[in-house]
């Protein structure tokens, strides 16, 4: 077995069907949103029947929560199957690697030169709404899937830092901050590790991407 494959395998820990698939369709609806095919599941009910197909969303239902599971069609006629969770004896996910290493964005991997480009076109714009220079702060070092994770982040964080700055209780709040410092991370964090640093992980997974809603909010948690 392959490193990669015992790295997966380690990280999988154990969740409960209805944990499962909720984390699934989350997932699945990122995926969805970028053209990408949602996570495929073999659905093994406690009568002996088992399902296969693609996981589209979790509900709850009248009598309990409700998978649905896309098993046929197109997408302008699928055939989907709706199954209760509680009649759910086993799930199978047929790429388990989805859970522990969801699929990264197909953007191209920026080089060390054109993050430093693109920050520098963006400087401009951020300087102006907030009334000084912000300067955004990157690693040293960083791998492909780094790079590619804080050029995804850089366009959102200046047009949500911007949109912060256009209220003046924002601008105030801002004006403490002497710079923004980027990672790349295994998750969407944001933290305020002293009064006059702000520090943004950009994920690295595609399911896991910050949106602008979701980075102001998190910005202005800890503004």
């Amino acid at each position: 077995m392959a490193d990669s494959d015992g790295d997966v395998l380690a990280q999988l820990g154990g969740r409960s069907p209805r944990r499962l698939l909720e984390d699934l369709s989350n997932l699945g609806k990122t995926l969805a949103a970028n053209d990408r095919p949602r996570p495929e599941l073999e659905l093994h009910l406690s009568s002996g029947t088992m399902l296969r197909g693609r996981i589209v969303e979790v509900a709850d239902g009248g009598g309990g929560a409700v998978v649905s599971l896309l098993v046929g069609g197109s997408l302008r006629a699928p055939t989907v199957s709706f199954v209760r969770v509680d009649q759910i004896a086993a799930v199978t996910v047929i790429d388990a690697s989805l859970l522990v290493r969801s699929p990264v964005p197909d953007a191209p991997v920026p080089g060390k030169l054109e993050l430093a480009r693109m920050l520098a076109a963006h400087a401009s714009t951020l300087a102006a709404s907030v009334g000084r220079a912000l300067p955004i702060e990157l690693p040293a070092e960083l791998d492909d899937d780094g790079r590619r994770a804080i050029g995804l982040l850089i366009p959102v964080l200046v047009e949500v830092l911007s949109a912060i700055a256009a209220d003046p209780m924002g601008k105030d709040a801002l004006s403490a901050i002497q710079a923004i410092e980027v990672h790349a991370g295994g998750s969407a964090e944001v933290a305020r590790p002293d009064p006059r640093r702000v520090v943004v992980h950009a994920p690295r997974l595609l399911g896991e991407q910050f949106t602008a809603a979701t980075l102001r909010t998190e910005l202005e948690k800890v503004l």
